[in-house]
């Protein structure tokens, strides 16, 4: 989900992972128990936002959660626009039905999230219960539970589903994987028999596009280099180059590839690093344009030893 607002962002995360324990004893985890305390629970993260009154309207919002419960990726997709431009402005709207349409969408993504991503189904809930829980905390008065009771509602509910979800990505991630690192091994195989490339004890491959006349680094030094950095299809995932700024950082901070490369390089050279997965990110995927198990191809140009 995009970046929204830091007390929507925050809220989610109450609502995923319960950050209370307690060994209190609760009713059962029916739907009405469940309902009424996320209910309450949205409404006293509210209390932190501008929102207006109208743009936490009961109704618009159980609506609009009814919705999200479908679980339809357009439909989410679009409250969640309407909301970010709310969020981004900080503009109180200035009509009824505007702040009504707030209150909607905050409903259909406060939902809708976790039924595509946790399996959240729309029986587990009860709308009247999700109204009078809202309602009641919106206008404070007195709850069904105590704040540790509503935490403990959620830890029983929400903790089961994200961790099948999180078995779920990480199955998914490990089947990725498994296809870039025999991608990579396939390319660095052929790659080492090109002319020109030296493959070192570690796998590391390397070119010397332009040899360097200046000093080696070490390991406990700092260097300052333009780079360029592609997967193996060609995509660029980083590049100084791109930006127009050179980087600087420590040699013995970065990826394995980079600690035993960069020390063969003489400062005005330029080198070529084919990076096998095991010296990179192994299994992590440290963002989006670098899939785990990813074998990374830099253009590595050494500037200057421990820059001032």
């Amino acid at each position: 989900m995009k970046s929204i607002n830091q007390w929507f962002v925050a809220l989610l995360a109450l609502l995923m992972i319960t950050l209370v324990s307690c060994e209190e004893n609760v009713q059962n985890n029916t739907a009405f128990n469940l309902s009424y305390a996320f209910g309450a629970k949205v409404a006293m993260s509210f209390v932190q936002s501008n929102l207006s009154d109208e743009e936490k309207n009961a109704d618009k919002f159980v609506e609009g959660f009814k919705v999200g419960l479908k679980g339809d990726s357009a439909t989410i997709m679009k409250a969640q626009q309407t909301i970010q431009e709310r969020m981004g402005t900080q503009k109180v709207s200035e009509t009824t039905e505007n702040a009504q349409n707030i209150a909607y969408n905050l409903g259909v993504i406060i939902i809708g999230g976790m039924v595509k991503d946790l399996g959240v189904a729309e029986s587990d809930f009860d709308l009247e219960a999700l109204k009078n829980g809202y309602t009641k905390s919106l206008s404070n008065d007195s709850l069904l539970f105590t704040t540790v009771e509503i935490d403990s509602i959620f830890e029983a509910y929400m903790n089961p589903k994200r961790e099948a979800y999180q078995a779920k990505m990480q199955a998914k991630q490990q089947a990725e994987a498994a296809v870039s690192i025999e991608e990579g091994v396939k390319f660095m195989k052929e790659n080492g028999e090109k002319e020109g490339v030296i493959t070192t004890e570690s796998g590391l491959q390397y070119e010397i596009v332009k040899a360097g006349n200046g000093p080696k680094p070490i390991a406990t030094d700092k260097v300052k280099t333009h780079y360029h950095g592609t997967l193996i299809d060609g995509t660029i995932f980083d590049s100084s180059v791109d930006r127009g700024e050179p980087a600087t950082f420590g040699v013995g901070q970065v990826i394995k590839g980079w600690q035993e490369g960069i020390p063969l390089m003489s400062v005005g050279a330029k080198y070529r690093f084919y990076i096998p997965q095991d010296l990179a990110y192994g299994m992590q995927s440290p963002s989006p344009k670098i899939p785990a198990g990813s074998t990374l191809i830099f253009d590595v140009e050494l500037i200057e030893i421990n820059p001032k």
